[in-house]
């Protein structure tokens, strides 16, 4: 790693609660050190920063800067795309309240990004629940994943230049990351999947069936040119209200041939293992 390489950390927050201390922690742990991380904190409450106890904790851990930006009433997109403007680092970490990241996260994702002139670089993740689910293995990375489901996990490293590039996250998609990372690849980005688990995160939300289908069909819709016809016309259906073109399981684009298999009132199989994160009970190995 480079020691003049400087990185913006962003996590977007609530409060100044025990889940946020401890992805805070973990950073400050990393092997590189605390003094290349500068981190901003895009919180929903403020004013739960200004307190003795979060002032003293926030001084103590050695970051090179920690920001706090008052994100009350705007969405997740806005919040992340304000928190990014303003600095000059030219890797932007991305990392979920609640995750508690290894030592060698940065020292192991930031190769990665050079080695194989890539654009953003994510490594094996853990929904981080100590409930008893079993793992399940992933495929290995590859970018036509994007088009059937999001297998990039919730902490990354993405530059700087590929993110204003693709102009930030665009806030009217709901799927808005799996959006970034599908627009990115689309134009010849290269996102690099580090294999080692690094990072231990929290489930993401889980959208109800019917609102999952309507932002996955969206996604579909804004992906110019991504997606075969036959899974155009399945988007444009369900959008329609089509009785035929149901949202197809959580996370999932249908195939060209699950739409023809959907359209014929044909009994759908089960899908494949769910190997994306927007589900409450999705671990990786």
């Amino acid at each position: 790693m480079d020691t003049n390489t400087r990185i913006r950390v962003i996590i977007h927050c609530r409060g100044a609660g025990a889940d946020l201390f401890r992805t805070l922690i973990s950073l400050a742990c990393q092997t590189v050190g605390s003094q290349c991380l500068h981190v901003v904190l895009a919180s929903t409450a403020p004013q739960d920063h200004l307190s003795g106890e979060a002032k003293l904790l926030h001084d103590s851990l050695g970051f090179k800067s920690l920001d706090v930006q008052d994100a009350r009433g705007a969405h997740h997109t806005k919040a992340l795309n304000t928190a990014v403007l303003g600095g000059q680092e030219d890797i932007i970490a991305l990392v979920p309240e609640g995750a508690r990241l290894s030592p060698r996260f940065v020292s192991s994702c930031l190769p990665a990004l050079e080695q194989k002139q890539a654009q953003a670089a994510f490594p094996t993740h853990t929904a981080g629940s100590p409930d008893k689910t079993p793992f399940a293995r992933l495929l290995p990375f590859s970018s036509e994943q994007l088009t059937r489901f999001n297998p990039v996990g919730p902490v990354t490293l993405v530059r700087r230049k590929a993110w204003e590039e693709m102009g930030g996250l665009r806030p009217d998609v709901q799927l808005a990351m799996w959006d970034f990372w599908l627009r990115l690849a689309l134009a010849g980005g290269v996102i690099t999947r580090v294999p080692e688990l690094l990072a231990f995160c929290p489930p993401l939300h889980k959208l109800p069936p019917w609102q999952d289908g309507q932002a996955k069909a969206l996604l579909v819709i804004a992906s110019h040119g991504a997606f075969e016809a036959s899974v155009c016309r399945w988007a444009l259906a369900l959008l329609r209200g089509e009785a035929w073109a149901s949202p197809f399981a959580t996370g999932l684009i249908p195939n060209p041939r699950e739409v023809q298999s959907m359209f014929a009132g044909l009994p759908a199989a089960p899908p494949p293992g769910p190997w994306n994160w927007n589900g409450t009970d999705i671990r990786t190995a």
